[in-house]
């Protein structure tokens, strides 16, 4: 054995010892191999199936969620198809323990299953009518009122109250509900679900300080009501998923076969775990795998709908580390569709010792924090995706106190690049694509035209541009003209009534930033090491030379966003637009107390509610939920859905949701593909369009970052981005400031949207002309009906 051998494995040895018994981290083992092999000769007795946490590395493709993992996959399998001897019978709650206005609460004592009765139509909410040819060990899978995923220092289980043997249920009513008990006496972890019913329906909370853990078994996570509301393939209706703007999985009761469901983290992957934000972790970080482009869960919400009725389930705490598992029927051999919430007390990830073997690590102290998940139930005509919608847009303004952000008429919205930094042979060239000056001759052309309500935001204008010296902002380019050119220009935006954004960058620096220190500034995985982010490249997603780190968040904000919100006011900033915080969430590991995503949370909005307090407005991108009611606009708003194959279609649940509380705009129009189809697409959703220009031609931007940007050039944009904008503002202005009432498919490629005031807007996708009753309306058109 060679010494660089002997080495390898003397480090292999200590750090499993480490991590096994003094690391505020325990190990998992890695034989993924020898778990399956034990499930699979166990699967008739209706055991638990063990799968090592190494691969627990998301499988997602074209076609498939992002979360997944084959250890919860397998897991599943085993439960659910394992056979019982024994006959079983459904289990039916009974006793009722609570009623209002709306509703009776019933729950069985012995198991702690719910079911709830409108007390007007008599309709019911709860696990369905099961099949009696389903087998004994399904049934039981199904009717648990919450499913437990745990570790014991090795492999990752997944199991449920009944299942567990000596485990003991406690029933306690409450003035408004019900306490349930749970004491898995084998393996010595309590915790306990309470119910509250509500003038809506029912809120499940787990009090975090009623969890417990006494023996070798660590939490993991915790899916309460995993089949509350499940639909039987013969109904009819479908499967809300929180994909983007919203995506619908239609029951059908033939379908082609599905390898995997939905299972996606609410507000997208944690960059402080790799294997939630890569598709495949490897020792070599120039084969990490990235997922394809999908979009991200924007908002805490799932539900289902089917004939007569309905629910919406808010994860209503604990929403930053939970995700949304949807499952189509056929999958793990039940006939059910079935959605819920997950909520998530530790997370994995993996390590390297050398190149000779990977060790997988799970977070030794739970995520702190009561979880709870709200159902709103819903009857009749509101028994759909958009009385899902208004459900939320309720929850939002009467508990959440979101305030509709003000606005006279929708503003021309103009994003324009100042400059970014060449690396050449020797040293490094700015080129500069939009000075001061040229900005003041760009708008003043909009102006001659016609345009008299206009934005601008302006990026890469602080020192070395777009990718400069993050998280530092001052002083400002001197090739743009410096800080005094700034302040011209935002004397000059201000005379002429048009609001100035600056976009600012204080979460994702470049390698290359002179303000960045990435040991002492940037977050930490559980191994300790800074965590390294590449931007993928497209055909591969493999990592591209672009590295950037993200910074914590807490430091960050006491070093670089208190201390520059002043100065950016008095430079006469009309809005701030916060780069990344809307679209991008992670915890930092760096010491035995983890910093967590709700403290990301809490900082990211923290930061927002400053930049309002300083310059007057906050705009963000993207819009993850915990970003509306802190800031005044929302730039590439999902208009789509990741188009999975199980789902039947993108729906604009977000924008049924938002639209009226919170101004939001499309991605940039000069960059689309199809001109026609995103019109449209603007018009059903409700969104005004935005453009990114620059005053040079884009052919500038040859072998520098700025790789996306293909066409900008002002003088070439001028009067198509002035003709879309008048014409859609014809329309859009009708519906200023007003909530979508209802949205519909008429036909294949024809849909309706309904505002608040009565204005309807019909549009057509398909190359064929529509007719909708005695209306006609032509390929790639649209028709507006006033109200």
């Amino acid at each position: 054995m060679t010494n660089k051998a002997k080495k390898i494995a003397v480090l292999a040895v200590l750090a499993i010892l480490f991590f096994t018994s003094t690391s505020p981290y325990f190990s998992q083992a890695e034989d993924g191999g020898a778990g399956q092999q034990a499930s699979s000769d166990t699967a008739g007795q209706g055991s638990d199936q063990a799968v090592s946490t190494a691969a627990m590395q998301s499988a997602g493709t074209a076609g498939t969620a992002t979360e997944q993992t084959a250890a919860e996959k397998s897991v599943a399998v085993t439960e659910e198809t394992a056979a019982d001897p024994i006959s079983y019978k459904q289990t039916m709650a009974k006793k009722k323990v609570a009623e209002n206005s709306n509703f009776k609460l019933y729950i069985d004592e012995k198991t702690g299953q719910i079911r709830l009765v409108g007390k007007r139509s008599g309709n019911e909410w709860g696990v369905p009518p099961l099949d009696k040819k389903m087998p004994p060990a399904n049934q039981k899978f199904v009717e648990s009122p919450v499913h437990i995923r745990y570790t014991e220092g090795g492999d990752v289980r997944q199991t449920y109250p009944s299942k567990e043997k000596g485990t003991k249920t406690t029933v306690k009513t409450t003035d408004q509900g019900v306490l349930v008990q749970y004491e898995l006496k084998e393996l010595q972890i309590g915790f306990a679900l309470e119910y509250k019913l509500l003038d809506e329906g029912i809120e499940v909370r787990i009090p975090f300080q009623l969890i417990h853990e006494q023996g070798k078994a660590k939490l993991i996570s915790l899916e309460p009501a995993p089949f509350f509301g499940a639909a039987p393939q013969q109904s009819k209706g479908a499967m809300f998923l929180p994909d983007g703007s919203g995506a619908l999985v239609k029951f059908k009761a033939n379908h082609q076969t599905y390898f995997e469901p939905y299972s996606e983290r609410i507000y997208g992957g944690d960059y402080a775990f790799m294997t939630t934000v890569y598709k495949q972790v490897t020792y070599n970080k120039n084969e990490l795998e990235s997922y394809g482009p999908h979009e991200a869960a924007a908002l805490p919400v799932f539900g289902i709908y089917k004939d007569d009725t309905a629910f919406l389930g808010i994860v209503t705490d604990g929403d930053a580390d939970a995700k949304i598992n949807g499952t189509p029927t056929g999958l793990r051999n039940i006939p059910l569709y079935r959605i819920s919430a997950e909520l998530i007390y530790r997370n994995s990830d993996i390590v390297f010792i050398g190149s000779s073997g990977e060790i997988p690590l799970m977070q030794r102290e739970m995520i702190p924090g009561d979880r709870a998940v709200r159902f709103v139930l819903l009857e009749g005509e509101q028994a759909d995706y958009v009385g899902m919608a208004h459900a939320y847009r309720d929850y939002l303004v009467r508990v959440k106190g979101v305030k509709p952000v003000e606005t006279k008429r929708p503003a021309f919205q103009l994003q324009l690049l100042g400059g970014v930094l060449r690396k050449d042979m020797i040293g490094s060239t700015f080129v500069s694509m939009t000075t001061f000056k040229q900005a003041k001759e760009i708008l003043d052309g909009y102006a001659q035209a016609g345009i008299d309500s206009l934005e601008v935001t302006y990026e890469g204008w602080s020192k070395d541009g777009i990718y400069g010296n993050a998280p530092d902002h001052f002083p400002a380019e001197s090739n743009l003209g410096g800080n005094r050119g700034l302040e011209a220009l935002a004397d000059y935006t201000k005379a002429k009534g048009i609001r100035l954004y600056l976009k600012t960058n204080y979460v994702k620096p470049y390698e290359g930033s002179d303000a960045l220190k990435p040991s002492r500034d940037s977050i930490r995985g559980l191994n300790k090491e800074v965590m390294e982010v590449r931007d993928p490249w497209v055909t591969t997603n493999q990592p591209s030379s672009k590295l950037f780190y993200y910074l914590k968040p807490d430091r960050v904000y006491d070093k670089n966003i208190a201390k520059e919100a002043g100065k950016l006011a008095e430079l006469g900033a009309g809005g701030i637009h916060l780069q990344y915080m809307g679209d991008t969430l992670y915890s930092d590991q760096s010491s035995d107390t983890p910093f967590n995503r709700k403290q990301t949370i809490e900082t990211w909005t923290k930061a927002m509610d400053l930049m309002r307090l300083q310059t007057g407005r906050a705009s963000v991108d993207y819009g993850f939920a915990y970003a509306l009611g802190h800031v005044d606009r929302i730039d590439g708003v999902p208009l789509d859905s990741s188009h999975y194959v199980y789902e039947d279609g993108s729906v604009p649940f977000y924008q049924i949701a938002v639209r009226g509380l919170v101004p939001y705009t499309g991605a940039p129009s000069n960059l689309q593909d199809d001109p026609r189809i995103w019109n449209l697409r603007l018009l059903e959703y409700g969104a005004m369009p935005s453009y990114l220009l620059t005053y040079e031609d884009s052919s500038l931007l040859k072998r520098t970052m700025v790789d996306g940007l293909f066409s900008s050039n002002y003088g070439k944009w001028l009067k198509p981005s002035i003709d879309q904008y008048k014409k859609l503002n014809e329309v859009l202005g009708l519906v200023e400031g007003q909530e979508i009432t209802d949205h519909e498919q008429l036909d294949t490629y024809v849909y309706r949207t309904t505002y608040g005031n009565g204005v309807q807007i019909t549009v057509n996708y398909d190359s064929e002309t529509a007719h909708v009753g005695d209306d006609v309306i032509q390929p790639y058109d649209y028709l507006v009906r006033k109200g």
